[in-house]
């Protein structure tokens, strides 16, 4: 991705374009502290602006306005401390709208719900459908923990689908409550092995439900054959 943060407070543009670094090491994340500093670095491939609302001179709804007349299909995520700007700025159509303090979750979550979505790269995961198998960079990947692998293949095989708690202590334990902790620990790991290699993004979770995205992992063989292998069906 391609994104900027503007805020007149460095320290404040500063950490987003530090937060989104971490979400896409691979991008180029940039913040500024003007409406000026803003128009000269925005370009057309700009995606994403975070764009403070109360700035001295041009405020952020203001300069949201002037940057829609040159790219109006650019996705701004407003981000600031008061909720009085709300239906001033929805007025802008923006793609989001983020209180201060920001956490990297906040972010996550708005980049899954951007107005013009942005086509997420394949990761750089191979999966082997049968005999299961996850590969980084042709190198066999291992989790932390070994029955993360059974999850994540499981994961693989809804493809896309976002899965209960329930479902996973279904598949795993035959429904047995008392796993329950355990499986936040297998759902821990997941997120923490994919994320020591840059791959959390492939990873759609929210409100007690979890999935891999649709197509953000490349799969040899047919998704069929990991049920008949670990016995699902």
């Amino acid at each position: 991705m391609i994104t900027l943060s503007v805020d007149d407070k460095p320290e404040i543009s500063e950490m987003i374009q530090h937060l989104m670094t971490k979400i896409d090491p691979s991008g180029t994340h940039m913040a500024a502290n003007t409406a000026e500093q803003a128009f000269r670095l925005i370009s057309k491939e700009t995606q994403i602006v975070f764009l403070d609302v109360e700035m001295p001179g041009m405020n952020g709804i203001d300069l949201a306005k002037k940057i829609k007349e040159f790219y109006p299909t650019l996705n701004i995520i407003f981000v600031t401390g008061f909720t009085k700007y709300c239906y001033e700025a929805y007025g802008v159509h923006p793609s989001g709208y983020l209180r201060k303090p920001v956490f990297e979750e906040d972010l996550r979550r708005e980049l899954q719900n951007l107005r013009y979505p942005i086509d997420a790269p394949q990761s750089r995961l191979l999966v082997r459908c049968s005999p299961f198998a996850v590969f980084d960079n042709e190198k066999a990947f291992v989790f932390h923990r070994s029955r993360t692998l059974e999850m994540f293949a499981y994961l693989i095989y809804r493809d896309g689908t976002l899965c209960s708690n329930g479902e996973l202590l279904g598949i795993l334990w035959d429904g047995d409550p008392d796993k329950a902790g355990y499986l936040r620990q297998l759902i821990k790991d997941l997120i923490e092995s994919l994320d020591e290699i840059g791959e959390r993004d492939i990873i759609d979770k929210k409100y007690g439900k979890i999935g891999i995205r649709h197509g953000s992992v490349r799969c040899e063989g047919e998704l069929d054959r990991i049920a008949d292998e670990f016995s699902w069906v």
